[in-house]
């Protein structure tokens, strides 16, 4: 016969006592009343809290309570599950869920070997009650929301499958692993984790309600058809279920919403941040130079408009603060002294809208040091100088590049006509035969990332930087920016690299003199007076590589 000391029994019986009066507390609170109610009206599922001595919880699971001093943090978790489980058809969660939520601070696996820990978010699937345990940590990271929404999915589509019996079903498991996509045909890591995630039926049905793996999905199932067919078949359960689940309703999952799209990483309620650079005298001189020779507006202020991306791409940026006084001013230098070179012409007609001068720049999940932005009606064109170092050479110089580079691309989209020098087949022509860039040619289109596509054609010649292989553009807009600063890289040396290999490379050459005529033509058609600064720039690298 088990004998237990009197204090154990005590304290037993004290943390019963104490576990049962956190609950009536928590279920008293007037902010815990109104939640519970929505959830059992909108959505039929009954809000509880696990007790230390529960018959059912307590079988499988060591159960922590939920603290009354945690009660906002469950709050906080209950606003985004609603959130999620809002997203449904009408009436589907009603229909198809488990119906408890049982909160707790902790529930650990009895059947775990070692010192299992508890860990945040957890969703537990507890088929015996039709419950869903939900773990409301005692302290709150942003991780929490961002896994804690794609678990909740998980869950609910775990509880659907377990009525899948039918082994004939396509979407039942033996059928569903005929179809697993294999991961090490990608390159990146991200990709293959996506797709490991794809060939578990939860796992792809969690990455649908994310819009951002979902569109990656999508775009990587156009070249594999295992992961298109598991996509379909996930889709036709949910239809079968459900009408509502129809191709719209789909469509309308792949948006990006707006407040994951644009992401200001400044702190906007610092309003000094900045105000070494406002009353700097040359940064604001050069600023309004900018502005009265180019008739854009720079911003650069933190709480200044994002710069605008096209839909489906997720944006986080920053303006920049006085942190980096040293390399603003820097930048703002070396910048106004390369545009100012540019004809009032070009300027005038290029009728740029905006400078977007960004600190941080990360969009398509990469840093970006410059993007032209010719897609809008009034275009515009921004520089990320997260990484820029005025001090370091070769950071100066690929800046510098980058300026022009992008300047490039506006005038490629302005200036470039049907039949003209770099139109078309005319640029495309003097690649050597065989070749295809990687984006929007046949011979390209299953290289799964740029920098591999670098790596596997470095047999090619006729391209100042690698990175010229992507597009026709980039190709001439990565050669412009090479001629734009030949002669003042190296700190005056000279870019003695890229003057090389003008002499050496005929491809290159040959495209160099298409641009060149490219712009000579452009000079005749705005009647731009020579001599002046921007085509001094061009027939100073000619003339220097001769």
């Amino acid at each position: 016969m088990l004998r237990f000391h009197p204090s154990f029994a005590l304290a037993s019986a004290l943390m019963f006592v104490t576990s049962a009066l956190a609950v009536e507390t928590i279920e008293q609170d007037p902010k815990f009343i109104p939640v519970a109610q929505h959830l059992q009206s909108d959505f039929g599922l009954s809000l509880k809290l696990a007790q230390v001595d529960d018959t059912v919880f307590a079988k499988n699971h060591v159960v922590s309570p939920l603290k009354p001093e945690h009660l906002d943090h469950a709050l906080q978790i209950l606003t985004w599950m609603e959130a999620e489980l809002k997203r449904y058809p009408a009436g589907f969660v009603k229909k198809h869920s488990p119906k408890n939520l049982v909160l707790a601070n902790a529930y650990i696996s009895k059947t775990a070997k070692g010192a299992a820990q508890t860990y945040s978010p957890t969703l537990i699937a507890e088929k015996v009650s039709d419950s869903i345990l939900v773990t409301v940590p005692a302290t709150m990271t942003p991780s929490i929301e961002v896994l804690g929404r794609g678990y909740l999915h998980q869950i609910l589509f775990t509880n659907l499958l377990d009525n899948v019996k039918d082994a004939d079903s396509p979407i039942h498991l033996a059928h569903w692993k005929t179809l697993e996509s294999d991961d090490s045909k990608l390159e990146t890591i991200p990709s293959q984790n996506l797709v490991k995630s794809s060939n578990r039926r939860e796992g792809l049905y969690k990455i649908l309600w994310d819009a951002w793996e979902f569109n990656e999905l999508i775009a990587i199932a156009k070249t594999d058809p295992k992961a298109k067919q598991r996509m379909d078949l996930i889709k036709g359960l949910m239809t079968s279920l459900d009408p509502q689940f129809d191709e719209a309703f789909w469509t309308a999952l792949a948006v990006v919403p707006e407040d994951q799209r644009t992401i200001c990483l400044n702190d906007l309620t610092d309003t000094q941040s900045n105000a070494k650079i406002k009353a700097d005298p040359e940064i604001q001189s050069d600023i309004s130079k900018l502005e009265k020779q180019w008739g854009f507006k720079v911003l650069w202020e933190p709480g200044s408009p994002a710069p605008p991306m096209p839909v489906k791409v997720r944006l986080e940026y920053s303006y920049f603060t006085d942190k980096k006084f040293t390399d603003f001013k820097a930048f703002m230098r070396m910048c106004r002294e390369q545009l100012e070179i540019y004809p009032e012409p070009i300027t005038r007609q290029l009728n740029v809208k905006n400078l977007y001068m960004l600190d941080t720049f990360n969009f398509r999940g990469s840093g970006v040091a410059g993007q032209g932005m010719s897609w809008l009606p009034q275009v515009s064109f921004a520089y990320g100088l997260r990484s820029f170092d005025p001090a370091k050479v070769l950071s100066m110089d690929f800046l510098r590049r980058t300026i022009h580079h992008e300047v490039l691309h506006l005038m490629d989209r302005a200036f470039s006509k049907e039949g003209g020098p770099i139109y078309g087949s005319n640029w495309d022509s003097l690649n050597q035969e065989g070749f295809h860039y990687k984006i929007g040619s046949p011979g390209a289109l299953n290289s799964p990332s740029q920098l591999r596509f670098f790596k596997d054609n470095t047999k090619w010649q006729g391209f100042a930087e690698p990175y010229g292989m992507n597009i026709a553009t980039d190709d001439r807009a990565t050669l412009y920016g090479r001629m734009m600063t030949a002669h003042l890289a190296d700190e005056g040396r000279g870019d003695q690299p890229f003057l090389g290999k003008l002499k050496t490379d005929p491809i290159l050459k040959a495209k160099t003199d298409r641009l060149t005529a490219f712009f000579q033509s452009l000079q005749q058609e705005l009647a731009i007076q020579k001599p002046n600064p921007w085509s001094s720039r061009l027939e100073g690298v000619l003339g220097a590589e001769k």
